[in-house]
């Protein structure tokens, strides 16, 4: 196996990482080998086990990257916004447009098919945890606001699964462009946050 200097080392980790980016979105994860990342980096298959413990970890690597730029793009502006039912179209606005992006994260939300292919190789603590960062601070987020009494008195996880539910309409944008998608979601957003909003 072939022996790597440690600056050598956090170049190739680097170059594995957004080449498996890559082929995850364009092949998906069942259809990406070992050997087609290991060979765009340029390296043995043998010595991608010196980076990542499996196919599976690296993929939930860029899953928790992903989830961090969100965080990064959408909690902020979220958390600046005084008024709740703003605040709720606010997340549901910014993650649709993330989503369209964030492509990993976006098959999480739209359709769980590849990440239950890849997390049921994965130690289930490991996968519960916070490496699923999409529902971590909307759970935090939905107890403070029920705390001020600014959110309805329902399961915090009801009310992420009607906020992650509005999400969906993304994955309709397509067949419902025809029919002022903008305008639909927007319709939408403003039901979904009326109804969560303690009035």
């Amino acid at each position: 196996m072939a022996k790597f200097t440690e600056l050598e080392k956090e170049k190739i980790r680097e170059e594995l990482l957004e080449a498996a980016y890559g082929f995850f979105i364009d092949k998906g994860f069942k259809s990406t080998s070992l050997e087609d990342i290991t060979s765009s980096v340029g390296i043995a298959k043998s010595s991608f086990y010196l980076f990542f413990e499996s196919k599976e970890k690296l993929y939930m690597e860029l899953l928790a990257h992903e989830g961090e730029q969100i965080e990064k793009q959408v909690w902020p502006k979220v958390i600046a916004t005084e008024d709740i039912s703003s605040a709720i179209k606010m997340y549901l606005n910014k993650m649709t447009l993330e989503l369209e992006s964030k492509i990993l994260t976006q098959r999480l939300v739209y359709d769980l098919k590849e990440y239950k292919l890849v997390s049921r190789k994965l130690n289930p603590e490991y996968v519960g945890s916070q490496n699923l960062r999409s529902i971590i601070p909307l759970m935090k987020f939905i107890k403070s606001r029920q705390d001020s009494k600014e959110i309805i008195d329902e399961d915090p996880g009801v009310i992420a699964g009607v906020l992650r539910s509005a999400l969906l309409i993304g994955s309709q944008k397509g067949d419902l462009q025809q029919y002022n998608y903008e305008r639909i979601r927007e319709l939408l957003f403003e039901a979904v946050a009326n109804q969560i909003a303690r009035t």
